[in-house]
C-alpha cells in the first residue's frame, strides 16, 4: 500500500511573484532551493571562484531572485520569521541533498528556525 501526501495548495508555485499567499512563497522558495543544491552539488567555493573569479557566486545569485521573493513577502505581508519557521519544516528533507560543504552552507540558514 503507497501513501501519498499532498500539499493544501492545489498548484505548483516555483515562481515567487505568482505566489498567493506566504506558504505558496516558501514553496516557491523550496523549488529554487533545490535548484540551487543541485547547481552546488559537491562544488566547492574555490572551484566557483576559478570559473568566475570576479564573481563566483553568480550562478547562484541568478538562481536565488532574492529581489523578487522580499518585494513579494512584502506584498504578501509575510514577515521574516514567519517564513523562517514554514522554511524549516519545508526544507528539512533537502539536507539529505546537499553534497558537499557549500550546499550545505547554503541550506544552513534556512534549517536555523528548526533548532
Amino acid at each position: 500500500m503507497a501513501l501519498v501526501i499532498t500539499s493544501c495548495s492545489s498548484r505548483s508555485i516555483s515562481d515567487p511573484t505568482q505566489a498567493k499567499d506566504c506558504t505558496e512563497l516558501v514553496e516557491a522558495g523550496r523549488v529554487v532551493a533545490e535548484r540551487v543544491l543541485e547547481r552546488l552539488e559537491g562544488q566547492t567555493l574555490e572551484e566557483l571562484e576559478a570559473a568566475n573569479p570576479e564573481e563566483p557566486l553568480a550562478p547562484i545569485d541568478y538562481l536565488m531572485r532574492v529581489e523578487e521573493f522580499d518585494n513579494q513577502a512584502t506584498a504578501l505581508g509575510c514577515g521574516k520569521d514567519q517564513l523562517r519557521l514554514q522554511a524549516c519544516s519545508m526544507y528539512v528533507d533537502l539536507e539529505i541533498k546537499a553534497s558537499g560543504d557549500l550546499a550545505q552552507d547554503f541550506l544552513a540558514p534556512y534549517l536555523e528556525a528548526c533548532n
